[in-house]
């Protein structure tokens, strides 16, 4: 668990996530087209996305880059990247809004009790395995709607949902636990 100081913001870290905030619009406008090479184009960004987003973590802990920036802009950037992409799969895929506002609900809540609990204990809640494992999922999801590979999206969708509403559900406990834990 990181201290809520922020500290350095012009990291290589925080510019990756920022980078993959800033590929949200035209990623939308490529995959928006019924040209193949825009798909492709959304796929490589995608592809650089998911590899920016791990090489984040790495290069901030094999460099000493780690900061409290990065612990915000990293889960904000990929919360926001599937809202993003989820809005995009409504819109455009024929994935149900329901879905997406139980994910992103889930998503509302976490982030703000973790703002809260920020307040309160100085700290920023860190990622536990089976939020891992449910944003893997979710993703997965994602793009199976993006990219149009139907029925697999479509059979993913509710079990990929369950997994993530039950990691929120973790979250919340292990965040109660832990917020009554530093009272004492």
């Amino acid at each position: 668990m990181q201290g809520l100081a922020l500290g350095r913001f012009w990291t290589v870290p925080n510019m990756l996530s920022l980078s993959r905030i800033a590929l949200l619009p035209p990623w939308w406008l490529a995959m928006s087209s019924s040209d193949r090479f825009w798909w492709n184009v959304g796929g490589a960004m995608v592809a650089y996305a998911i590899l920016s987003d791990v090489l984040d973590g790495w290069i901030a802990r094999r460099f000493n880059q780690s900061s409290g920036w990065g612990h915000i802009l990293d889960p904000v950037g990929d919360k926001l990247g599937g809202a993003v992409v989820g809005l995009f799969c409504v819109m455009h895929r024929e994935m149900g809004w329901l879905p997406l506002v139980l994910v992103l609900g889930r998503d509302a809540v976490l982030m703000i009790g973790g703002l809260l609990m920020a307040k309160r204990t100085k700290a920023i809640p860190g990622s536990i395995n089976l939020g891992r494992v449910a944003a893997l999922l979710w993703g997965i999801t994602l793009m199976l709607y993006a990219f149009d590979w139907q029925p697999q999206g479509q059979n993913l969708l509710w079990p990929a949902v369950g997994v993530y509403l039950a990691a929120g559900v973790v979250y919340v406990i292990s965040r109660l636990r832990f917020a009554l834990a530093s009272s004492k």
